[in-house]
């Protein structure tokens, strides 16, 4: 399997003492400063979009929200028609 060529840069200016925290931090995982700061931050911007994802609801909404999920859909005759023609995609 061949490893994705890493070929993106990101520079941040900080402060001394903000680096030296985050020096401090990588040793602590035995990472190199690069490999924490990455890590660090695609799993922050993976929880990020993962809470957009993901919700939570109170018992009452979530039962309604449950039942409109389970009903049938509406039958809307303009977006059967729609779907009936041919695709722009197969042209």
């Amino acid at each position: 399997m061949a490893l994705a060529q890493k070929n993106e840069r990101i520079d941040l200016r900080i402060e001394d003492s903000q680096k030296d925290l985050l020096v401090y931090a990588a040793s602590l995982r035995h990472q190199k400063l690069s490999a924490f700061v990455l890590a660090s931050a695609l799993r922050e911007a993976e929880d990020l979009v993962a809470d957009k994802a993901h919700f939570q609801l109170p018992q009452a909404q979530w039962k309604a929200f449950c039942i409109a999920l389970d009903r049938p859909a509406k039958e809307i005759p303009a977006l059967k028609k729609l779907f009936q023609g041919r695709s722009i995609f197969h042209e």
